[in-house]
């Protein structure tokens, strides 16, 4: 009788393993470098582990910057745009910017705001923020995002280096 009990544990240890190695749903779309200024979007991520998980999201820029470059008293953004019924218009959109020497994620739209997301920097051209699951802004299932950057003071692009990845349409989340 032992045998069959240590077989169950062994297959049951085996199928927890593989469960936990399966990856999130991922999507990702790759903007080329087309836009002047250190906020030219590279790459715009989207994970969610299962339909009703947090969002996670990752933009990539090309050009190095810190995080006062963003800073909130000024005209630089990224913004992370929200499509939440897949009817290809923005329902929400997520302003991230610093202050007090951190960046935050503001989103609103629909007629409501909520509280900021903390948005992290972990180095010179890369942000990650997460935003919760069942909300709003990630309602259980699909969800369609674009990110959005907004770069001043930059001569080659005139007054507003501005870029959006992907340029038209959405990166589908599932």
């Amino acid at each position: 009788m032992r045998a069959p009990s240590r077989i169950l544990f062994v297959a049951s240890v085996a199928l927890t393993l593989v469960l936990a190695s399966l990856p999130a749903s991922a999507a990702q779309v790759t903007d080329p470098n087309d836009v002047a200024g250190k906020l030219d979007i590279k790459v715009l991520i989207g994970t969610k582990a299962s339909s009703n998980a947090p969002l996670v999201i990752k933009v990539r820029t090309y050009g190095s910057w810190a995080k006062s470059v963003l800073a909130d008293s000024g005209d630089n953004r990224i913004e992370i745009l929200f499509d939440v019924d897949g009817d290809g218009t923005v329902d929400y959109t997520g302003e991230i910017s610093e202050s007090g020497g951190k960046l935050h994620m503001d989103i609103s739209g629909s007629g409501s705001s909520f509280e900021p997301l903390p948005v992290r920097h972990p180095n010179g051209h890369t942000i990650r923020t997460t935003v919760p699951g069942g909300s709003p802004p990630n309602p259980n299932g699909t969800v369609h995002i674009a990110a959005r950057s907004e770069f001043t003071n930059s001569g080659s692009c005139g007054t507003t280096c501005e870029d959006r990845a992907p340029d038209s349409g959405w990166l589908t989340v599932p």
